[in-house]
């Protein structure tokens, strides 16, 4: 996939995750006001590509359909509001959220305690999460993706 298009898939899910939005028209109309020319069919397949669902007329993400399963209020945080989660070299991830929530999610990954993690650093939509190696970090993608159902690059 395109850099430009992870990154204008980035923007979607903040966007369904940031405000309700009920048509393709919607969508593509805030995506316009972010910056971004797409035409009706390019947002038609990103939604598909992103597994989108409508949820009480809304689009949201095919995580959100989970939540009722998630007991921990740590992994809900979770959950709730990672949009991407991508390696950095052998020892880091780096997890997007929507703008404002990296605070809580960074907190929520802290209280969790998983061993393979040495510590995390969180902004207001990127965290930082330094794991001990290679395997570590698999292990912490392939969590983060059974919890929120997000992947990324790499």
């Amino acid at each position: 996939m395109s850099q430009e298009r992870s990154k204008r898939h980035l923007k979607i899910l903040e966007l369904v995750a940031t405000r309700p939005l009920r048509t393709q028209e919607e969508l593509a109309e805030a995506l316009a006001q972010e910056g971004w020319e797409v035409t009706q069919s390019s947002v038609s397949r990103d939604i598909a590509t992103l597994g989108l669902v409508k949820a009480e007329g809304i689009y949201q993400r095919p995580a959100a359909a989970h939540l009722r399963d998630i007991t921990d209020p740590n992994e809900r945080r979770l959950a709730e509001s990672l949009l991407s989660v991508d390696r950095a070299g052998d020892a880091m991830l780096v997890l997007h959220t929507p703008p404002g929530e990296a605070q809580r999610v960074g907190s929520a990954l802290d209280l969790l305690a998983w061993p393979e993690i040495v510590g995390t650093l969180a902004g207001d939509d990127t965290i930082f999460v330094a794991v001990r190696n290679a395997v570590a970090q698999e292990r912490i993608h392939r969590h983060l993706h059974r919890i929120a159902g997000v992947g990324g690059a790499g």
